[in-house]
């Protein structure tokens, strides 16, 4: 039945295209266009970083060199005019100027970026090798005043030239980077626009996308939920609806047919069912009211002997002999003895009943349970004349049991098992271990149970002969099952009629919740 249930592997490759397909596709083209995007932004980000290095290294640094020399420069002709007022000039400023000079040239000429560059950068280098023996010699003559002549003419001509080429350099410098700043905001303008323009792409074809698929997914659903509403609770028929589509919900709706066909089916076995558990009601009412009739019929015959030797020794105990005055006595005595075992185990079997919720198992040493469940009962069959035989392996560890529940199924299996067997008999209480579980073995050699009866003998309100004449109520072998069963275990009977009767059953070991309260030392 459920391999029906079950979705087949055919069905599911009859989609072909399913609705996770659908969903992918939506968001795959708006993701291919984010993808593009980014490799634009990328590669605009890339040039803009080149352009903007560019900027600052190469051009930048030519700038600054040619103002630190154009500096210099200003300052050596201040101080060669400052000597032709001066007896003496500057001596250390040869040895402090001249290296940086000649180390800011080699800078402008390691950083050529623009076309003319390279010539104004040449002309700097031989103006300069000029430059420099003029300016050496005025420097050397320090004791005597610098003379206005052609010499001195010549140095402020070639002071001129350079600070001339110097500003050029500076003027073409700067004019390559106000280009590249300009390039740089072209650059970033149009990749600002090719962003957004296939941002603006991604929306749209996002937006008319999912509103064609959404279209095409939700009309079948729209149609299916339709069909649906049409079922009326209880109406007793399940509509057919047909499949539209090859996809997920294609799927889905064949599947509601299958479904609706199971529940068709569930209904005729709900009411099979039905039939049948009214029938077994039926049979419960008929057991119990047989059992409060038998139950009654327990209850009136001692209480009506015993109410005639009550009555028949106080109206003429004076006349009766005395051997008829014992007779009367023993049997009131016997007839309260039956009374009272009723009751005790009416009373009894409404405690264990009453407690329906389990109680919380401890570990428990199961021979001192079993010892303190037997010591009653030995009286019982000394009584009988009846051999009481126990057999528990050694060494067995603790059980979690229920210490309440659990013995009186040891004293209520003995206890019949002495009462059904004749003077002479024995009953015997084997205990072992096999594996992770606790075996016990309820052995008698009484009068037996009818094959008939085994079948029902674990059902309440079960009653034969036997029993009505031991004043037994029916009801202690089902609660003992019960009890057992809480355990995680079971019970089972063999008997042969006047050659007694077996009940085996079984228990885990410890593989429930224990009070650790009650653990032994």
């Amino acid at each position: 039945m459920n391999s029906e249930l079950r979705p087949s592997n055919n069905k599911m490759k009859n989609i072909k295209f399913s609705i996770k397909a659908k969903f992918f596709i939506i968001i795959l083209i708006p993701a291919l266009i984010l993808v593009l995007v980014i490799y634009l932004d990328y590669v605009h980000l890339s040039s803009l970083g080149r352009s903007a290095e560019h900027i600052l290294s190469k051009n930048y640094k030519s700038i600054q060199a040619a103002q630190q020399i154009r500096q210099l420069i200003d300052t050596d002709r201040n101080i060669i005019l400052m000597s032709l007022f001066q007896k003496k000039a500057d001596e250390h400023r040869e040895s402090l100027y001249e290296g940086n000079i000649s180390s800011l040239l080699n800078t402008c000429n390691d950083n050529i970026t623009e076309s003319g560059e390279k010539q104004i950068i040449d002309n700097l280098f031989s103006n300069y090798q000029k430059y420099k023996p003029l300016y050496s010699s005025f420097i050397a003559n320090t004791a005597h005043p610098i003379e206005v002549d052609q010499k001195f003419h010549e140095f402020l001509s070639l002071t001129a030239s350079l600070i001339s080429d110097l500003n050029d350099l500076v003027l073409i410098n700067e004019k390559a980077m106000e280009t590249a700043e300009q390039k740089t905001r072209q650059i970033a303008r149009k990749g600002m626009q090719y962003s957004m323009g296939l941002l603006c792409a991604a929306i749209f074809f996002a937006v008319i996308f999912s509103y064609i698929l959404s279209s095409r997914i939700s009309r079948p659903l729209t149609k299916l939920a339709r069909n649906l509403a049409v079922i009326k609770e209880g109406k007793g028929e399940y509509p057919r609806v047909p499949v539209t589509s090859r996809d997920e919900i294609g799927f889905l709706t064949s599947e509601f047919n299958r479904l609706f066909e199971r529940l068709e089916l569930y209904d005729q076995l709900s009411a099979d069912k039905l039939t049948a558990e009214k029938l077994k009601v039926r049979q419960a009412e008929e057991a119990k009211a047989q059992f409060i009739a038998n139950l009654s019929h327990q209850l009136k015959t001692p209480m009506t002997s015993l109410a005639m030797s009550v009555g028949m020794l106080s109206e003429k105990s004076e006349r009766l002999p005395a051997e008829k005055t014992l007779k009367l006595l023993k049997t009131a005595r016997e007839d309260c003895f039956k009374l009272s075992a009723l009751i005790n185990e009416l009373v009894d079997i409404a405690k264990l009943d009453g407690s329906l919720r389990p109680r919380t198992k401890e570990l428990l040493d199961i021979e001192t349970v079993i010892l303190e469940c037997l010591r009653p009962l030995r009286n019982q069959s000394g009584e009988r004349n009846v051999h009481l035989e126990i057999d528990i392996e050694a060494d067995l560890p603790p059980v979690a049991i229920d210490s309440l529940r659990f013995p009186w199924v040891i004293t209520n299996l003995m206890g019949n098992a002495i009462r059904y067997t004749d003077p002479d008999g024995s009953v015997a209480l084997k205990v072992a271990k096999h594996g992770s579980r606790f075996h016990f073995q309820c052995i008698d050699t009484g009068t037996g149970i009818e094959e008939k009866f085994l079948p029902k003998i674990f059902d309440r309100f079960t009653q034969f002969s036997e029993r009505e004449k031991s004043g037994s109520i029916g009801l202690g072998l089902a609660i003992v099952k019960e009890i057992i069963e809480q355990h995680g275990g079971d019970i089972t009977v063999t008997s042969k009629v006047g050659k007694g009767t077996t009940f085996n059953f079984w228990i885990p070991i410890g593989n429930e919740e224990f009070d650790e309260k009650s653990t032994p030392d």
